[in-house]
């Protein structure tokens, strides 16, 4: 199949990054914290060996009409040689500190 596809080799399932971008935001935001929303786009094959490193910046904080707490995030996933292998985008709702 790989060869079908011109990969270089076997390679990794794609949507198995997008959960991985989803650990670094659920791990960062804590138990507390609610996913509200996630974007993925895989970039490229992830041949075996690779070893993907997942990166997150938050991008933005704001405050809903209901007063619920959000931020966002830009995504990446690099290989080790700094290859742009997936990148996304993310919504979570935090609790407020005042209660």
């Amino acid at each position: 199949m790989a060869q079908k596809v011109e990969a270089p080799g076997v390679y990794d399932y794609g949507p198995e990054r997008c959960s991985w971008l989803s650990h670094a935001v659920t791990n960062w935001i804590g138990d507390d914290g609610l996913l509200h929303r996630l974007s993925c786009e895989i970039r490229r094959h992830n041949p075996e060996g690779d070893t993907l490193f997942m990166h997150g910046t938050v991008t933005g904080k704001y405050a809903s009409d209901d007063g619920k707490k959000y931020v966002e995030f830009a995504l990446v996933a690099e290989n080790q040689d700094s290859d742009l292998s997936a990148r996304g985008t993310a919504v979570a709702q935090l609790p407020s500190r005042a209660g």
